[in-house]
């Protein structure tokens, strides 16, 4: 019995496909215009488990839908027709190539309430760090050119600095059923890091927007400029913190890059170069986490929850980046090794495969007492965001697939 996969196409044929791809794939990276290097021993593997996999299915006379997973890890793991080379566009012009369903539905997602606070802050203050994704409202008011929602990013920023104290540090107020858990040192500056690296993105979206910076948003660009002193300031602790962030985060690539986007971010708007340099700093310490599978080294092994994450961080940093800075080629190059492993990860309906993960799965690591389920939209976002740079319609499907088994 044949086993059939998509508008009855034959999965063996499908498979002989991927066999004949692996060596077009050869052929085309080592010709002249794509000079890129190619590991011949890795396409060689890939041949055999794919043969080996075909005289497996072969002898299973019914469907079986962990052959049909094997066969998507099996070919997301070929990258030869994948698309590498970035084109050079701002953060702005990135984010105007967003469907505006996604780019509204992301907004949507983290919305404050009428005070400003997101998250768990939204039932009581706990900490700053619970107002991340103040970014993802930034993109849409920018893109959207909406007074409304631009109003809305505004409030969460006014709602956060609320609660900063006067070395530039924001308070924290553990709610009641949670009373014995005490944060230590480098939570405290991993969580303003949070926050600050998603405000930063804000602020760079402002900076970007004509429409933000025309006179007739001038209240608003107002509301933001008032608070430069408490943003300088809160830079400034989070600078006073770095030797602790560099030793409470070596583990964990994802918090690297959120301090590398924090500082540089910031470092852009408050034209600070002590902030642009630590900002380089904790991404070459992100970058040196990859491994050379195409995974970020996450409790040892890898995490696809977590790989999603760190590539949605580092594609936040390449989209601010400068065309002339030298460590840019680095981290692209990271990104596309970091993304094209996560698409090994994809199954056939769009689900993100938690096999083999070594903090978020079934009985895994939990936050606040709660366990850790898949964080999706990372996934989708960086396979998008890769698309929108190169043009490559197989990161575009594969965002929207995502998107579309998670947003039923």
């Amino acid at each position: 019995m044949e086993i059939s996969f998509f508008k009855g196409v034959p999965l063996r044929l499908k498979f002989m496909n991927t066999i004949s791809n692996t060596f077009l794939v050869y052929r085309r990276i080592n010709s002249k215009d794509r000079p890129h290097k190619i590991n011949f021993r890795y396409l060689l593997k890939i041949y055999v488990i794919t043969v080996f996999t075909i005289l497996s299915i072969g002898c299973e006379p019914k469907d079986n839908d962990d052959n049909i997973g094997l066969f998507f890890l099996i070919a997301n793991s070929v990258p030869g027709e994948e698309i590498t080379t970035y084109q050079n566009k701002s953060r702005l012009e990135m984010l105007r190539s967003f469907d505006s369903q996604i780019i509204e539905g992301l907004a949507e997602s983290v919305a404050p309430d009428a005070s400003g606070a997101m998250g768990r802050n939204k039932s009581a203050y706990f900490h700053v760090r619970f107002q991340f994704g103040i970014q993802n409202l930034a993109d849409y008011s920018v893109v959207s050119r909406n007074p409304t929602v631009l109003d809305t990013t505004i409030k969460a920023i006014e709602y956060s600095f609320n609660y900063q104290k006067e070395d530039g540090n924001f308070e924290i107020v553990v709610p009641n059923e949670l009373n014995g858990q005490t944060p230590n040192a480098a939570d405290f500056a991993s969580g303003v890091s949070f926050f600050l690296s998603s405000l930063g993105l804000a602020l760079v979206d402002f900076n970007q927007s004509e429409w933000y910076n025309s006179s007739a948003n001038a209240s608003f660009k107002s509301r933001v400029e008032s608070l430069r002193p408490k943003i300088d300031l809160a830079a400034t602790w989070l600078l006073s913190q770095k030797q602790t962030l560099q030793i409470g985060d070596q583990n964990a690539p994802n918090r690297l890059f959120f301090n590398s986007l924090a500082f540089y971010s910031l470092g852009i708007w408050l034209d600070r170069d002590d902030l642009l340099q630590a900002g380089k700093e904790f991404a070459e310490l992100g970058i040196a986490k990859i491994t050379n599978d195409g995974y970020f080294l996450e409790g040892g092994g890898w995490d696809s929850s977590y790989q999603g994450v760190a590539n949605n961080v580092a594609i936040g940093i390449f989209s601010i980046l400068e065309e002339d800075k030298e460590w840019k080629t680095s981290l692209w190059n990271t990104i596309v090794k970091g993304t094209s492993w996560q698409r090994s990860r994809i199954l056939p309906s769009g689900e993100i495969s938690l096999e083999g993960n070594t903090r978020v799965y079934p009985g895994g690591e939990s936050f606040l007492g709660v366990p850790k389920a898949i964080d999706w939209k990372p996934t989708m976002s960086s396979f998008l965001i890769r698309s929108y740079y190169t043009t490559d319609a197989i990161y575009l499907n594969l965002g929207n697939r995502v998107k579309g088994y998670y947003n039923q």
